[in-house]
């Protein structure tokens, strides 16, 4: 599990340009799927039927692939470039990161004006410095309207302790992988690697629509409030799988929510019960397409799940699988 997060932090995904990210997932499950194709969006889908007669029945379980970026929106005449931010981000947070422009790979550093008020820092103060001379020399590397993602990758703080700046998507997918490879149901089991969601759960959306599965489950991260005075969140890293109650576009049926939890009984480990009333979802989204799809969740706890430092347990990480595994074999 370590190395396959290590793995997917390497590869560039900002929103709408997921495709190596979706290269590297489909490497991982094509050997167990039984069918593997992605949409119009950029959604990876893989599918793994029953063996025997089955239930009839088809379940999706859905993780984003993007990850917090910038898009350029213009090239200035000394080569400085000017972006806007495609995901949860704030400006302050961003002096001095690295970045790297998905389309060329060209690494380059996040400035700002020196004249700014760092007490009210917006992102029209900042620029990225790719170190070249001008504008013509600039678009060699970037052109208006390309994506840049963060370049910090992972590090390992102890043997279950994980740091990464995109481990927001990538630890759900990395849950969603291992629980898809080792599922065995009665259900249809589709897995959806969905495409921008930084920017409104679109992919979400687009293959709920297309599925129209009978349950559906999100497995996505929740932030903790185990920090020093941090908001009352019940979520502690370490506790265990986060099993989704409500969040700000949606209240998972208690039946569901239920379920969830007896299948954390089942498999003998620690759940928690993830209330995050200001957090938006690709639960959300699956939930309210066509005329409703009942719809639950599954919470990696990280801390500091707004920075471009998220920190994750991977026996959290493990517990969410089990549970996945579990839910998925009571079907």
């Amino acid at each position: 599990m370590k190395e396959l997060i290590r793995g997917l932090l390497t590869v560039s995904g900002g929103s709408g340009n997921e495709g190596g990210v979706a290269a590297a997932i489909k490497a991982q499950v094509s050997g167990v799927a039984d069918e593997v194709f992605t949409d119009i969006l950029g959604n990876l889908f893989a599918i793994k039927r029953p063996k025997g007669a089955g239930s009839g029945k088809t379940v999706m379980l859905i993780a984003p692939m993007d990850e917090p970026s910038v898009v350029i929106t213009d090239i200035g005449e000394n080569g400085y470039l000017r972006f806007e931010p495609l995901g949860r981000l704030q400006a302050s947070a961003l002096i001095g990161a690295r970045v790297r422009v998905g389309r060329t790979g060209r690494l380059g550093v996040i400035g700002v004006e020196s004249k700014a008020d760092h007490a009210h820092l917006e992102f029209q103060h900042l620029f990225i410095d790719l170190r070249t001379a001008d504008a013509a020399s600039a678009a060699a590397y970037a052109q208006v309207g390309d994506t840049a993602t963060f370049a910090y990758g992972m590090e390992e703080l102890d043997d279950h302790t994980v740091i990464g700046h995109a481990l927001g998507s990538r630890a759900a997918c990395v849950v969603q992988i291992e629980a898809f490879k080792n599922a065995n149901s009665s259900a249809t089991i589709v897995a959806v690697f969905s495409s921008q969601a930084q920017v409104g759960s679109r992919g979400a959306q687009v293959a709920a629509y297309r599925i129209r599965p009978d349950l559906a489950v999100a497995i996505d991260i929740s932030p903790t409030g185990d920090t020093p005075e941090a908001k009352r969140i019940s979520l502690t890293l370490g506790g265990g799988a986060g099993i989704k109650a409500l969040d700000r576009d949606m209240v998972v049926a208690p039946a569901i929510r239920e379920q969830l939890s007896r299948a954390a009984v089942k498999a003998e480990i620690t759940a928690q019960i993830e209330v995050s009333p200001q957090a938006h979802s690709e639960a959300g989204a699956v939930f309210l397409s066509r005329e409703g799809i009942p719809t639950g969740g599954v919470a990696i706890p990280v801390r500091y799940a707004d920075t471009l430092s998220q920190m994750a347990d991977l026996r959290d990480m493990t517990a969410c699988v089990q549970v996945l595994e579990a839910f998925l074999s009571d079907l």
